[in-house]
């Protein structure tokens, strides 16, 4: 964290102070930059004026967790110390930053409780959000860590091909093999690599491929066969404190590939070119002038929306993506959120338009990085076409 820089960015952006308020970790935001030494059960409040020595307040009994951090400590045990000593530490600043979405509409941002904004407007204060500050100083990667999200792609890109030979050799020697011994594949393969994963990775078909969000489960899971749309999608970071996420979707056919319905061979050619769009989008524009998450998510979604599959298309087009598979940077959003943060050199995030039926479901998901010469992708190779396992 260099306070030096934070302060800068303050100063240009006519933004008196940075407040960062936190309660077990609730947080995530100040969570990371704050980075306490162990388990925290109590209330910190880190605050960086855009000038001069940043203050910390810490519970009593929490004052060796936050040793580290640069500039004065208050140590407080009552609730009532702590509120006089925090308005104290504010005097003469009036527009605070915190972790706080207005209207509720970056949720990734609104982390801060709204008693707490209650009180910091209480001493006079003008809560603004703190979300570009947030793209600016945690969501930006450093080259050490976009070198880990460049092994976590070439990972996941293999073990993507792995799970679908897996399929593949299951259909054509006629073992039964459900979703969820993909997904079981899967991990196993992670674990080779020494990589991790926050939440179970996904392999649904057919109807079960419409629902973004299907989770098979030992419990609940179809028999994959001949003649059925296979969607996988999977994520891993390395097993790695600096590890960054790499996210990607793949759609294939349990068949040849002249046996794929000429709808499915539509619809996949409408995201093929959806998903072109967002990356020529940034090519285009990036450099020249301030490109945002939500220019891209317009740029993704006409091209589904003149194709007559508008209504299909539910999700925004892309998330950011950091040491979380969904980060605190900008979204590619401007359906969910209008998320109007600039995309800047460091940001990663994911590209994945989508289009869901009650039978039927498709989505193509990458990973760009803003580098030096504009939209980067370790995720290669792009999905062109649909798999077709059987050939």
């Amino acid at each position: 964290m260099n306070i030096q820089v934070i302060q800068a960015y303050m100063l240009e952006n006519k933004i008196d102070g940075w407040l960062m308020a936190d309660f077990h970790g609730y947080n995530l935001i100040a969570a990371a930059m704050l980075k306490p030494s162990g388990m925290v059960t109590r209330k910190t409040f880190y605050f960086i004026p855009a000038q001069g020595e940043p203050t910390a307040l810490i519970h009593a009994i929490e004052k060796d967790k936050y040793k580290h951090l640069p500039g004065n400590h208050i140590l407080f045990s009552s609730y009532k110390l702590f509120e006089a000593e925090l308005e104290k530490v504010l005097e003469g600043s009036k527009k605070i930053a915190m972790e706080y979405a207005p209207m509720g509409r970056l949720p990734y941002i609104g982390l801060v409780d709204a008693g707490t904004i209650e009180m910091i407007r209480s001493f006079g204060k003008e809560v603004v959000t703190s979300a570009n500050l947030v793209a600016n100083f945690q969501a930006r990667l450093s080259p050490e860590q976009i070198e880990t999200h460049r092994i976590a792609a070439k990972n996941v890109i293999e073990i993507k091909e792995q799970a679908f030979a897996y399929i593949a050799d299951s259909l054509k020697n006629d073992k039964t093999i459900t979703e969820y011994d993909v997904v079981k594949l899967i991990l196993a393969k992670f674990d080779e690599r020494n990589m991790e994963t926050a939440d179970d990775p996904n392999c649904s078909v057919d109807g079960n491929a419409g629902n973004p969000h299907y989770e098979p489960s030992a419990e609940k899971s179809e028999v994959i066969k001949k003649g059925q749309l296979v969607l996988i999608d999977l994520w891993g970071k390395l097993k790695d404190p600096n590890g960054i996420y790499a996210d990607i979707a793949w759609v294939a056919y349990a068949g040849t590939r002249d046996e794929i319905p000429k709808k499915y061979v539509k619809i996949f050619s409408v995201l093929i070119e959806a998903r072109n769009a967002a990356v020529d989008y940034i090519n285009e524009h990036i450099g020249t002038r301030s490109v945002y998450g939500s220019e891209v998510d317009d740029a993704a979604r006409e091209v589904v929306e003149k194709a007559g599959y508008g209504k299909y298309f539910t999700h925004r087009t892309g998330h950011s993506i950091t040491d979380h598979v969904h980060g605190s940077g900008p979204m590619i959003d401007n359906l969910e959120t209008a998320d109007t943060r600039e995309l800047q050199q460091g940001h990663l995030f994911s590209i994945e338009p989508g289009i869901y039926m009650d039978d039927c479901g498709f989505r193509t998901e990458i990973d760009v990085l803003i580098g030096d010469n504009g939209a980067e992708v370790y995720t290669l190779p792009y999905q062109t076409e649909l798999l077709a396992l059987l050939d």
